[in-house]
């Protein structure tokens, strides 16, 4: 799998006969998956994806949470699974977003060499979104396909953000296929876990990632490649000193092998309960031991 990462007013052809996969792709969902596996059965041409190095949110308010489920990192390693021979990154910015439908296919799909397209069937490009599938038709061979459901709910990006601030993980994990994981380095932090015997790592995110619902997880932390059973606090810890802006802090029992600037990849596997201020710093100890007793090695 080749990745290719261009300028949206710097395209270039990448292949005479290209087939493509359209979307966002955040999450590199279930629905995505139908979408690229489908594409990969039936093309026979070399397949690629396109995507955007961020999201169009960061531009425009157009009713979307701009946070991320997944960096353009993230998205490139788990597209690693599938039969795509290449990635598209689309480097854009706000004009990019005055394209209109016709100008996203004359100027960008169609001077990549694009001949046959796979899509979702609500599919929108374009300024506002004008552009659609019965456009797309009278250019490439298209094919469209349905939202996929799991317990009657459609798969989608929006759906697994609200689940992720929900703090139910269990069902965005469903959903996305895979865990919600987050990435990021160990910043220097009040030492305040360390103080009542519980330290914490605390992780300064690389990308603009969901924040779960403020609480306790239970989590599996990568440590130079090494995973670790973890418990996690997701907020602003109101008991010993509130913060201004929302922190995850990581605790991995028996470990002391942690140093500042060090890259962790954090996978939330379930919420164990919501952040509360304790009277003293003794019962939040208590609380603290009692969240470790729900934290099971059988994660990993």
């Amino acid at each position: 799998m080749k990745i290719i990462k261009l300028k949206y007013d710097k395209i270039q052809l990448i292949e005479p006969k290209l087939s493509i996969c359209l979307g966002y792709f955040d999450g590199v969902h279930l629905g995505h998956e139908e979408l690229i596996l489908n594409a990969s059965i039936l093309t026979s041409n070399p397949l690629g994806l396109l995507t955007f190095d961020r999201p169009v949110s960061d531009f425009i308010n157009n009713g979307k949470s701009n946070e991320i489920i997944t960096s353009v990192d993230d998205k490139i390693r788990l597209l690693n699974h599938y039969q795509l021979d290449y990635v598209i990154v689309l480097e854009i910015d706000k004009d990019f977003l005055n394209y209109s439908p016709l100008e996203f296919i004359n100027k960008i799909l169609i001077p990549l060499g694009v001949k046959e397209v796979f899509c979702g069937e609500d599919y929108t490009f374009g300024k506002k979104a004008l552009g659609n599938i019965s456009l797309l038709k009278q250019y490439f061979n298209v094919s469209s396909f349905e939202l996929i459901k799991i317990d009657n709910e459609k798969v989608s990006t929006q759906t697994i953000i609200k689940y992720i601030k929900q703090g139910d993980i269990k069902t965005a994990n469903k959903l996305l296929g895979h865990p919600y994981e987050v990435v990021g380095n160990i910043k220097h932090g009040y030492g305040r876990g360390a103080k009542i015997g519980f330290p914490t790592a605390n992780l300064d995110l690389n990308a603009n990632y969901v924040i779960p619902k403020f609480g306790v997880y239970k989590c599996v932390a990568y440590v130079r490649g090494v995973p670790h059973v973890a418990i996690v606090n997701v907020g602003v810890h109101p008991t010993v000193g509130s913060l201004d802006k929302p922190l995850i802090e990581v605790h991995i029992p028996n470990f002391t092998q942690i140093t500042y600037g060090m890259i962790i990849y954090l996978v939330f596997v379930d919420f164990v309960r919501e952040e509360k201020k304790f009277n003293n710093v003794d019962e939040l100890k208590k609380q603290i031991q009692e969240d470790l007793m729900t934290v099971d090695v059988d994660i990993i």
